[in-house]
């Protein structure tokens, strides 16, 4: 399983471990996690994205069965996986699962019409002008790196989309699902009540967390075993 962290494209693994060492305890699989490069003036978010898919490409290289391999990415994190299932579709690479939580997926300026973004602008975990800053920061084409707006999402892993109500992405995540079943490709989507954007990664002050853990470790162990 290939995890890639969140962080508005300026954060770390190490934020991440609480969940990835539960999924190594309890999935009978090798978990990486990818510190990918982090965006500056000087490096684009694509460069994320690429790094992303290509520890996801060498995984057969380091001894890993390639037929059994699911991606898991959050927030920020969540887009780099999403477009790495594309391109493992688009390489013959046969995904089992990709866990997409809190996922942003949309970097486009529609992104601002979802209802989430208006209802939850001022969340305590994420705000709209945080958005738009790493927005401007991260990307140059907005569309072209947008999972939401790929032109084909057939033929995908299964999906498990996470979605935290009060966030302002939450619509982002429900989104995406729905493109996703329309193409075809099985998309599970999950809410939590009341949680916040990365709650994943407070399990001792969002108790959502730990039903989330939960979810995720038992999809993942559905589809890789």
């Amino acid at each position: 399983m290939v995890h890639i962290h969140g962080g508005g494209f300026v954060g770390t693994a190490a934020q991440c471990d609480w969940i990835n060492s539960h999924v190594a305890a309890r999935v009978p699989a090798v978990v990486v996690s990818v510190e990918h490069r982090l965006v500056s003036p000087t490096v684009p978010l694509s460069a994320a994205v690429d790094d992303g898919w290509e520890v996801l490409r060498r995984t057969a290289e380091w001894g890993i069965d390639p037929e059994r391999v699911a991606v898991f990415g959050e927030s920020a994190g969540a887009l780099v996986a999403a477009t790495a299932a594309i391109r493992a579709r688009d390489s013959g690479l046969r995904l089992r699962a990709q866990v997409l939580v809190n996922p942003c997926v949309d970097l486009t300026d529609a992104a601002f019409d979802h209802p989430s973004m208006k209802e939850h602008a001022d969340s305590p975990m994420l705000t709209v002008p945080q958005i738009a800053f790493f927005r401007r920061m991260a990307v140059s084409d907005q569309r072209n790196i947008s999972p939401l707006y790929a032109d084909d999402l057939a033929r995908l892993a299964p999906a498990l989309v996470v979605v935290p109500t009060d966030d302002p992405v939450a619509d982002q995540g429900r989104t995406y699902a729905e493109r996703l079943r329309e193409a075809g490709t099985a998309a599970t989507v999950t809410e939590h009540p009341g949680a916040p954007h990365a709650f994943l990664s407070l399990p001792h002050l969002v108790p959502q967390a730990r039903a989330a853990r939960t979810e995720i470790i038992d999809f993942l162990r559905r589809h890789l075993e």
